[in-house]
């Protein structure tokens, strides 16, 4: 009779890692993809939260950020971004810091969204 935890916990771990090992490179290739049309991606710039997406048109990609603090009324950003182009949005810093800037680059067919590091108050 087998025992648990010395013959198959060990083999559900390992079967658990390779899981991981399997998955993991294909989760980061889908990151290094950038952003897929028409599909929303959070955006979070210090107290500021919202969603941004684009829609691929005629004369470049249509970007949309989308923005609000929390209970106010949201504010739209509307962009159209041809290769190695970029647009910014940023929430000013308290004296003495810097801003926390969002920027969506789109790199030839590719758009990416970059947050700021998350902001921590004391």
């Amino acid at each position: 009779m087998r025992s648990l935890s010395r013959d198959i916990l060990p083999l559900a771990v390992a079967g658990g890692l390779i899981a991981v090992a399997v998955i993991a490179p294909v989760r980061a290739a889908d990151k290094a993809a950038g952003l897929k049309p028409a599909t929303a991606q959070t955006i979070n710039i210090g107290y500021v939260n919202g969603v941004a997406y684009y829609t691929p048109q005629n004369d470049g990609y249509h970007v949309v950020a989308t923005l609000s603090v929390a209970g106010g009324a949201p504010v739209r950003v509307a962009a159209t971004l041809k290769p190695d182009q970029a647009v910014s949005v940023s929430v000013p810093g308290a004296v003495d810091t810097a801003a926390s800037i969002v920027e969506i680059a789109r790199e030839g067919d590719v758009v990416t969204v970059t947050n700021p590091p998350r902001l921590v108050l004391n």
